[in-house]
């Protein structure tokens, strides 16, 4: 890879002070709404509120586009575009989690000061989804036709608790013969200090993210009998820790280097000090030393590999500790980079359960193929970022978190988990944690960005 020169940061694309006020007090609006999900739907009057200022706040895109809800509250805008050819989504939900008691101010009541804006939501991820809408508000009201493209912008209000409201999407997109041709999400960001000795700020485009399987493991007793008469040192509960335990001892899945991860490293060996430039710049070389490396880094060992997790483990009878008992079952949770190696680990697990006489069934099975990033779809994507953040570098990585943007892995060709952020060190650590906040100058890059990329969608 060749290094780029970047442009200072007062090169960035910016608004006009009358603008980024109007997109504040919105924002500001829509924070105020406590859209933290629960089972019981206790919060409906928050979220009803937070829909009512979409509308008012929105009236051109209300007018113009079809709205599709989803559930209890996913919704899904449609801007039909002149002599439509391909369909795009913007996403970003619009469910928070709880506030928690460390903040500083309310996490339910926007507060600016020093220049950004404090509340639950800013950056997980209502300024994105804020930027989605009001960049096809403002396209609209300026007479823009979307030629080429239908405009898709959806947001689930569940994705924290991992919720229906995108998969009952995708099923509807499924069902109409509806496919992208891309998809764009949250799950990376600007960051500053991600990648070891790069100075400069890097933003990081996610176009893979770790699946999930579960699966149920079982042990069955074979013998019956009163547990205090007829003690056998092969009962259920043995035989599931017996298992457990050669499992996590067997080294079932060895570890690797995606080619996320690759493009990574390479797309920064440019940019990073020296021995990592050359290290970096000859993975197939240094691959071994970097694989061990990263083994004794928390963040980066799980992009190595699949990662298994026993979960939970129930049996016996609490009523009577005496009675054996007659099933012991446990949940194996399994993430995967890549679905086959999962599987070729699976067969080495199944032999390892039969030895001890148990069962897996498999539970849930929840994969989402990665993304090429070397695809024009990603180049123009790259040519966005470059136009309104000129002073960072864009690189692919691999994601170990979770999005609503892995429920169309089978209706989409691209997805791209990116939102137009730039976190510090302090943001980074706010997200999902005490006193989230946002660059109120970042707001405007946020809605320019957006702008951009359905132009160049379009073009």
């Amino acid at each position: 890879m060749k290094k780029h020169i970047l442009a200072p940061e007062e090169n960035r694309k910016n608004v006009s002070a009358e603008l980024l006020e109007s997109y504040t007090d919105t924002l500001s609006q829509m924070i105020n709404c406590k859209t933290v999900f629960t089972h019981d739907n206790n919060n409906r009057a928050e979220f009803e509120k937070f829909y009512k200022i979409i509308e008012e706040r929105f009236p051109v895109l209300t007018e113009k586009a079809e709205r599709l809800t989803f559930g209890s509250g996913c919704f899904v805008y449609i801007i039909h575009g002149k002599n439509a050819q391909k369909n795009i989504m913007l996403m970003s939900h619009h469910d928070v989690v709880d506030g928690g008691d460390d903040w500083n101010t309310d996490p339910f009541c926007a507060t600016i000061k020093d220049g950004a804006m404090y509340g639950r939501g800013t950056i997980d991820t209502k300024t994105p989804l804020f930027a989605e809408l009001q960049a096809c508000e403002e396209l609209l009201k300026e007479g823009y036709s979307f030629d080429g493209i239908n405009l898709y912008i959806g947001s689930s209000n569940n994705e924290e608790l991992c919720g229906d409201g995108m998969v009952l999407a995708t099923q509807y997109f499924k069902e109409n013969g509806i496919h992208f041709e891309a998809v764009f999400d949250e799950g990376g960001a600007i960051t500053t200090g991600m990648v070891p000795s790069v100075k400069e700020k890097s933003a990081m485009v996610a176009v893979h993210e770790k699946s999930r399987h579960v699966y149920r493991c079982i042990a069955k007793k074979v013998r019956k009998g009163h547990g205090g008469l007829n003690q056998t040192s092969t009962n259920t509960i043995s035989q599931m820790t017996a298992f457990i335990q050669e499992v996590e001892n067997s080294k079932i899945y060895k570890s690797d280097l995606s080619s996320e991860v690759r493009g990574t490293f390479e797309t920064h060996a440019p940019y990073m000090q020296f021995p990592l430039n050359i290290v970096m710049g000859n993975i197939k070389l240094f691959a071994p030393v970097i694989k061990k490396v990263m083994q004794k880094i928390p963040q980066a060992k799980p992009m190595l590999s699949t990662s298994i997790a026993f979960t939970t483990i129930s049996g016996g009878s609490e009523v009577d500790p005496q009675i054996a008992a007659q099933e012991v079952t446990a949940t194996m949770f399994l993430r995967c980079v890549r679905e086959d190696d999962l599987y070729k680990g699976l067969e080495k697990i199944k032999k390892i359960a039969s030895k001890h006489g148990i069962e897996i069934e498999e539970v849930e099975r929840d994969y989402c193929r990665p993304t090429d990033y070397k695809t024009p779809q990603f180049r123009l994507l790259e040519s966005v970022i470059d136009d309104v953040f000129p002073d960072v570098i864009v690189a692919p990585f691999l994601l170990v978190a979770g999005t609503d943007a892995r429920r169309f892995t089978d209706v989409a060709d691209n997805i791209f988990r990116f939102a137009p952020i730039d976190l510090d060190t302090a943001q980074y650590a706010s997200v999902h944690g005490a006193n989230e906040h946002i660059k109120i100058q970042n707001v405007g890059q946020c809605v320019c960005f957006y702008k951009e990329l359905i132009k160049k969608i379009s073009d």
